[in-house]
């Protein structure tokens, strides 16, 4: 079962709490054991799916539908945001620190 808590609204499982937002701190890339090419970019925003262990979390890019697939991220490459976050974007040039 996916992290979080979750009811049942007819046939469907609902999650009651909101998601938890994540924002990549650097550039990274790997081969998944399936062979596909995974990568992600420093100041992209995902949403956690399951802490998989302290090291890998499974997630999947905000801006894609629910059905994406998920992939993993390493956990010290993301930061979590806060609920009223989600929706800001980085003003500072990617050159820049913050």
């Amino acid at each position: 079962m996916l992290a979080g808590r979750w009811r049942l609204e007819g046939r469907r499982w609902r999650r009651t709490e909101p998601a938890v937002g994540l924002r990549a701190l650097y550039n990274y890339t790997y081969r998944a054991e399936d062979g596909r090419h995974v990568a992600m970019a420093a100041g992209e925003q995902f949403l956690l799916l399951h802490k998989a262990n302290e090291d890998w979390w499974q997630v999947r890019r905000a801006s894609e539908p629910r059905w994406a697939r998920p992939f993993f991220v390493p956990a010290t490459y993301v930061a979590e945001l806060d609920p009223g976050d989600t929706g800001r974007q980085n003003t500072l040039p990617p050159s820049q620190p913050a």
